[in-house]
């Protein structure tokens, strides 16, 4: 798969926000971290979805209970997951523990 460097960069820092946030990430967190348009965050995240990088779909806010306008959040896809981490040579283990390390520092945020 033939990404350029704006796509690989975008999608490593999607995957340190996923990490980060340990949830679903909006465009618009996105592009305020990447400091970009929400426009354009927006549209990267649908052409790395067309490229299998990201899914998307949309929740409704957790804070209210009924109904409410959805909103659309993006994941990384495994694969992504699991070429990032390749070309960063990390180990399956060295995943395993970030994974527990983020959930360990959610936890205590509490």
């Amino acid at each position: 798969m033939e990404l350029t460097y704006r796509q690989k960069a975008f999608m490593s820092k999607i995957l340190d926000l996923y990490r980060e946030m340990n949830e679903p990430v909006h465009y618009s967190v996105a592009a305020n971290r990447l400091g970009v348009s929400n426009s354009t965050a927006y549209d990267m995240l649908r052409l790395l979805e067309q490229k299998g990088l990201v899914s998307s779909r949309y929740e409704t806010p957790k804070e209210t209970s009924g109904p409410g306008r959805s909103s659309i959040v993006f994941l990384p896809t495994a694969h992504a997951t699991e070429l990032f981490s390749y070309l960063a040579g990390e180990s399956h283990e060295q995943r395993e523990w970030e994974d527990v390390k983020a959930s360990i520092l959610t936890s205590l945020r509490k």
